[in-house]
């Protein structure tokens, strides 16, 4: 049996073909795996992008939320106070105009129907800022 350089050569070629068509049909698989997972990147990164503008959406509107309640508990403080200075002006009110009307001669019976005063108050203020009586 006498082997001539040609015999050897076509096999070593046809395998080296196949070799080379196992080489292509694996780049093809590892260039599709490729495409799909840069359209998987792709739609992640539009995803992280529409996330973030999100998260930066509601940061805003946290912090004008708390810019506004910080307002809003300044002006309720400063209604409290008001509320309070209005209460201590008004406590005196009705004894102011008792004392008037006492003045002008009316008696404790009177206060306390006019006043919401009670007996104790209406006689007080009657003895204190009524008319003296001299005999």
């Amino acid at each position: 049996m006498n082997m001539n350089a040609h015999d050897l050569v076509i096999p070593a070629l046809a395998g080296l073909a196949g070799l080379v068509a196992l080489i292509a049909a694996a780049l093809w698989v590892t260039a599709a795996n490729g495409r799909r997972l840069a359209c998987r990147l792709a739609t992640a990164d539009a995803e992280l992008e529409r996330l973030r503008a999100a998260v930066a959406s509601a940061s805003g509107l946290v912090a004008r939320l708390g810019e506004r309640q910080r307002r809003v508990d300044a002006l309720a403080a400063q209604m409290g106070e008001r509320l309070g200075q209005l209460e201590l002006r008004g406590e005196g009110r009705p004894y102011d105009q008792a004392i008037a009307l006492v003045r002008r001669g009316a008696d404790a019976d009177r206060l306390m129907n006019n006043y919401g005063l009670s007996r104790g108050e209406a006689d007080l203020v009657a003895l204190l800022h009524g008319q003296r009586k001299t005999g």
